[in-house]
């Protein structure tokens, strides 16, 4: 199967008309879309193959989120970045061949017409940065990317399933803001290393991550982040946030 995108004119027209065709997403009409779809140069197909993920439906987000995070980012591990930030393709896909896992995702919010948040689900409203983690795809491909971690054999993606566990939207937009986040080093030695403070018993919270970024940002000023490798960042983490609780490093 091949990647469709929506031209830039097509998603120009969906974004600005969207009160004129928003009675279409709340009854979930297929056969407006399929007929507005099949209009000329709405639609582009790309050279990129992937094979259709099987996404996961589970009635409880928390745990689907957690699924669809690996099942994205499996079937689409060879975009690039670059193609990875283009608002046509992650609002193609969510019109076009994954419109079903919108109808699932944005359930109430198309029930209860949230124009806002449907808004913010299917297009990127937020800027381009921190739309990449607001969008209902772009979040899952991007938080695969970020903590897949390959040097891992056995489970690649034990740092995504410890960071989708719980408050999954949340954590996106507060870990992900950060510049220092968008580099992949800095976000495994972050994770790595509060994945410690957790096995000591200790109850991880929002402001775990928020004091990560923040020390990072303090020192970023100083010093160059991005050529630091990942151990060094997680030690780096490790001495800061063991400072901030009042914890007793460990050797």
């Amino acid at each position: 199967m091949k990647l469709s995108f929506i031209t830039d004119e097509t998603l120009m027209d969906l974004r600005t008309n969207y009160d004129s065709y928003k009675e279409h997403y709340y009854t979930k009409d297929n056969v407006w879309f399929d007929n507005y779809f099949r209009e000329e140069d709405r639609v582009v197909e790309s050279k990129i193959d992937f094979e259709m993920p099987e996404f996961n439906y589970h009635e409880d987000y928390a745990f689907s989120d957690r699924e669809n995070v690996k099942v994205i980012y499996d079937a689409l591990k060879h975009l690039t970045v670059s193609q990875a930030t283009q608002e046509k393709l992650w609002s193609g896909l969510a019109h076009l061949q994954f419109r079903d896992f919108t109808y699932y995702r944005l359930k109430s919010e198309l029930q209860d017409k949230k124009d806002q948040r449907i808004n913010t689900a299917i297009f990127f409203k937020n800027g381009n940065k921190r739309s990449l983690f607001v969008h209902i795809l772009a979040r899952l491909w991007w938080v695969g990317y970020m903590t897949y971690d390959e040097s891992n054999t056995s489970n690649p993606y034990w740092l995504t399933d410890f960071f989708t566990e719980k408050d999954f939207s949340a954590r996106c937009i507060v870990f992900f803001s950060s510049n220092f986040t968008s580099n992949r080093n800095i976000t495994r030695g972050i994770l790595k290393s509060i994945i410690k403070l957790e096995k000591r018993g200790i109850q991880i919270k929002r402001d775990h991550f928020v004091q990560a970024n923040k020390y990072l940002n303090v020192v970023g000023g100083a010093m160059i982040l991005d050529m630091l490798s990942t151990d060094e960042v997680e030690n780096m983490i490790d001495q800061y946030l063991a400072k901030y609780y009042s914890l007793e490093v460990e050797v």
